[in-house]
């Protein structure tokens, strides 16, 4: 149907409903035109649910029964309702490919009821054929998409290597130096001056001479004590 003929405030301002949330009762309408928009919109959700089973086209026609002075004013309406229907289904946000999959794979479904309802071996074939192709079922399983839902155990640190892979060798901090710098890898600023510091209060604490002996006459009696 052609929707050329619809005033371009009315379609502006539709647009601005149903895509940016704006009241039907702020909108710059008309009354007539807000009351108009109230039907399409109640009848687009409904359609919008179940596309397959509802005929807006119909439900528009009985929304505008009563409400006019004779049946060919409610059959003007109903087109004009339909016209406006028609240019918000086409131009509001593009149908998704999730929203895609669900259609075909209920349209498939519906064949395949139909088929056996009716016995119909046509209509069981193209229902498979269908549901085959929407689920996949042409191309190989892929559960790299199942990554996600792996739970992950947290990281163990151990001072052993070989507590966890005997196979693995552990290397002191020397040894790891030593590979760093053979291989060009870089050496973290923070952790060089952690280390330095580390030599540093080792090297102090090994010149403080032999260990101190506890003081003897913290150990030996006094003799000149008496209990």
């Amino acid at each position: 149907m052609n929707t050329s003929s619809l005033p371009q405030d009315l379609m502006t301002n539709s647009l601005l409903h149903f895509e940016n949330g704006v009241p039907i009762d702020d909108l710059a309408l008309r009354a007539d035109q807000k009351r108009r928009l109230v039907r399409v919109s109640h009848v687009y959700w409904q359609w919008l649910r179940n596309p397959f089973a509802v005929d807006y086209k119909a439900l528009l026609r009985q929304l505008v029964k009563g409400h006019y002075a004779d049946p060919p004013s409610e059959t003007h309406a109903a087109q004009k309702d339909t016209m406006l229907f028609e240019y918000i289904k086409e131009h509001i946000s593009p149908m998704s490919r999730k929203e895609a999959q669900i259609k075909v794979q209920v349209a498939a479904e519906k064949m395949l009821r139909i088929g056996m309802e009716t016995d119909n071996v046509m209509a069981l074939d193209k229902g498979s054929r269908r549901l085959f192709e929407v689920a996949g079922l042409d191309k190989p399983e892929d559960n790299s998409q199942d990554i996600n839902k792996v739970s992950f155990l947290p990281s163990v640190v151990v001072t052993n290597i070989k507590e966890v892979d005997d196979t693995k060798e552990n290397y002191d901090d020397e040894e790891v130096k030593r590979i760093a710098q053979k291989y060009g890898a870089y050496i973290d600023e923070k952790r060089t001056m952690v280390d330095e510091k580390v030599a540093t209060m080792e090297a102090r604490s090994g010149h403080t001479g032999e260990e101190e002996t506890p003081n003897s006459s913290l150990l030996t009696p006094n003799s000149d004590s008496h209990e």
